[in-house]
């Protein structure tokens, strides 16, 4: 996990749902929220996420995920309001992401700077994936969105944001936990 460094003071205490679902969110004073999930996350968790951030300008600064199960995850991400408020980080409730119908925001124009693809023997076989770029809300989305346009989804991921740059490392399986196909990593090379 990477550390802010700053101090951090609790919003909310840790929260469990009725679905199995753990969260925390504090504040920096500088502003910027640490939020960690963890729990019974179903698949797609991670695109409703961040698209329910996307939808109210919260950008993610930096994150880790990793999958711990057929279901279980633990992550934790740093995300900062756009407009410059500290005060929804103080209302803010993730569950809705999960929780209400999957609402699709408008795909960003991705910059993206820099691609590696290869094959990884971490997780059982996957694809390893880092992809750098400009920076902007939605950018997760985006590239989360490409990822299961070719039923590819991250098992692992590191994310990291230094002033306008992007630096995203991934870790991705295919439907149901599969090794991807020689084709769906050909695939993935050409779109991106």
């Amino acid at each position: 996990m990477i550390s802010t460094g700053a101090a951090i003071s609790p919003v909310k205490s840790f929260e469990h749902d009725n679905k199995g679902i753990v969260w925390d969110l504090a504040v920096s004073p500088s502003g910027t929220g640490l939020l960690e999930l963890s729990g019974e996350l179903k698949p797609g968790w991670l695109g409703r996420l961040s698209s329910h951030l996307s939808r109210q300008k919260i950008n993610i600064r930096w994150g880790t995920a990793r999958k711990c199960g057929s279901l279980s995850w633990v992550s934790s991400f740093e995300i900062e309001d756009r407009q410059n408020h500290t005060a929804p980080f103080r209302i803010f409730d993730p569950l809705p992401a999960f929780t209400a119908p999957d609402q699709q925001i408008e795909l960003p124009s991705l910059k993206i700077s820099g691609f590696k693809i290869e094959r990884s023997t971490l997780n059982g076989g996957c694809i390893y994936t880092e992809i750098s770029g400009k920076d902007c809300i939605g950018f997760l989305y985006g590239i989360l969105r490409i990822f299961s346009f070719y039923s590819l989804f991250p098992t692992e991921l590191e994310i990291s944001t230094k002033g306008t740059a992007v630096f995203d490392r991934f870790w991705l399986k295919g439907t149901g936990g599969s090794v991807p196909t020689t084709e769906e990593m050909s695939a993935l090379y050409e779109r991106i």
